[in-house]
């Protein structure tokens, strides 16, 4: 991907990621940019908790994915950050549902979402970000950006962004 901007978002590769409060399933608010500052990470934001029908399957898949990479990515020293617009008892009962080894991060109130500018869906009121990735440096600049994130490779190519071939 080219480093220019992408459809509709607000940020480019190169730019750093935004300083932003997200509260975790644990309850605890964490700023997301002190978060990727700690080690590189890739930070999917996706619907999934509360979403219905293809939105519910294609969060659930990018679930299954990270939650299949989680070992992988720790040996390799990046971190991992879901993030949903569901609030924290709906992500808890989700992680849960869905054994994940992973916290998510509530952007309940939109505020990463919108300062990205990454598309939501709705559907009878429920929001949902659009399934969109980020692998990020450990100095907070963003590496790359998968819009219409699926699970298939998705995982492989952020990790080639943070440790380049060659």
């Amino acid at each position: 991907m080219s480093p220019t901007a992408t459809t509709g978002l607000k940020v480019k590769i190169g730019d750093a990621m935004p300083s932003v409060g997200l509260r975790a399933t644990d309850g605890y608010l964490l700023n997301l940019r002190s978060l990727v500052g700690k080690k590189p990470t890739i930070v999917v934001f996706f619907g999934g908790p509360t979403a219905k029908g293809i939105a519910r399957e294609r969060g659930d898949f990018l679930a299954e994915a990270l939650k299949d990479a989680a070992p992988r990515l720790e040996k390799a020293g990046v971190g991992l950050i879901g993030v949903t617009t569901d609030n924290e008892l709906q992500q808890k009962a989700y992680v849960e549902e869905m054994g994940l080894p992973f916290l998510l991060f509530s952007d309940e109130r939109r505020i990463a979402v919108e300062a990205l500018g990454i598309p939501t869906s709705s559907e009878r009121g429920n929001v949902n970000a659009e399934p969109t990735a980020f692998a990020v440096a450990t100095d907070g600049t963003i590496l790359d950006i998968v819009e219409q994130a699926a699970a298939k490779g998705l995982v492989a190519r952020l990790l080639e962004a943070v440790f380049p071939p060659g």
